[in-house]
Formats: structure tokens, sequence, C-alpha cells
């Protein structure tokens, strides 16, 4: 299995984590760094997806930067946000903010929101960045994704900032023990891993199309 390391020094990669946890979208937090919004738009403009699914919607940001890269693309592409807490500072009608917990998303995701749900699906899981609730949501996408779906777990960076013990091992434990488990289910895209470099990314080894 490929290192998880990412390409940033430990210099920059600080400098970069500072600017990412003060960055705001439309004056709303956002907390995603310049390669990976960069990686996204590319990853969007290929998929074309039908649907996207994020994992943790934190003030809800990302839900409203990835709604407006959808539209600017030309997608009628709905984005369905789940967190514990959704946030309750604004509306969109392209964004629908639902409860829910990460680690029971069959409870939010009934089969019945699923069918409704056209693929292919984009799945972002930035929710609690543990390793049970990764592997968790893991698992759930493992089973309720089609082939062509693409699935990225977030935030493996967590390892490369010395946080990894206080997440349990975090992402890039949970994507390894998956993968080893299930050898056959997603396939890895290096083309967004290694866009700016070998693992370039808060995301290392963490961009999956669904086999």
């Amino acid at each position: 299995m490929r290192s998880f390391k990412t390409a940033f020094p430990p210099d920059l990669l600080q400098s970069v984590q500072a600017g990412t946890m003060a960055y705001a979208y439309k004056g709303v937090p956002c907390l995603k760094n310049p390669f990976d919004l960069a990686i996204y738009l590319k990853l969007i403009w290929d998929l074309k997806p039908k649907s996207l699914i994020e994992i943790g919607s934190k003030q809800g940001g990302g839900a409203l930067w990835f709604a407006d890269m959808l539209s600017i693309a030309g997608l009628g592409c709905p984005v369905i946000s789940i967190d514990r807490v959704p946030p309750n500072g604004f509306a969109d009608p392209r964004i629908a903010f639902l409860a829910g917990d990460a680690a029971r998303l069959g409870d939010t995701l009934t089969p019945e929101m699923r069918a409704a749900l056209p693929h292919p699906w984009l799945v972002v899981e930035d929710s609690a960045h543990t390793y049970e609730v990764t592997l968790a949501a893991l698992r759930f996408f493992a089973d309720t994704t089609i082939a062509g779906d693409i699935v990225i777990i977030e935030d493996g960076v967590v390892d490369d900032l010395g946080m990894s013990a206080a997440y349990g091992g975090g992402p890039n434990r949970a994507v390894a023990e998956f993968l080893e488990a299930s050898p056959g289910t997603f396939r890895l895209l290096t083309q967004y891993c290694d866009m700016f470099g070998v693992n370039a990314t808060y995301n290392p080894n963490a961009y999956f199309l669904r086999l």
C-alpha cells in the first residue's frame, strides 16, 4: 500500500493549515485548502455528479461552495449535507441540511432517500475524522454506492499534523484497514491524489472510484 504521507513539508503544512482554518466562502467558514478546492473543481467537471452527499456540514460553507461550483458547471445536482447539528445560519434551495450521525448514516440516508438520489454520486466524508466513524462511513458507502460513484475520505492529513492519536488513528487507519479487508470495492484515483505532487492533498490515498 502507498504511504499516506502528504507532499507538504512541515513548515508549509502549518502555514496551509492556518489559512485553511481561517478560510471562509461568501462569509461562511469553509475550512478547505486551495489544493483540495482545485482538485474538487476538476473532479466535479470530470464526474459530472447527479447527487453530492457531504457528511459533516460544520457551518455550511463547504456545502455552499459545492452548490455554487456545481451550478457554474451547469449541473442540476442537489447537495445533501448531513451533520449531527445542521447549520441554521442560512438556507439555500440547492442544499438540504439534514440531522444525522456519521456513524449511523442509514438512519438518515434511508433506502427511500437513496433511491431518489440519481447516480453518479460524489460523496465527501468530512465528519468526525475518528477511526471508528470513518470506518463506519466507509462501510456504509461501500454497501450503498454503485459502480462509477466517487467517495472521498477527508483529512487523513491529521497524521502529518501530529493529531492522529486524538482521533484513534484517524481516517488513514480506517482507509488502510478497509482496503485490506475489502479489496476490489474501490479503486484509488491517483490522478486526484497526486495532481500537485504525490498526496499533495489533505486527503491522502482517499479519492475512490466505486468498482
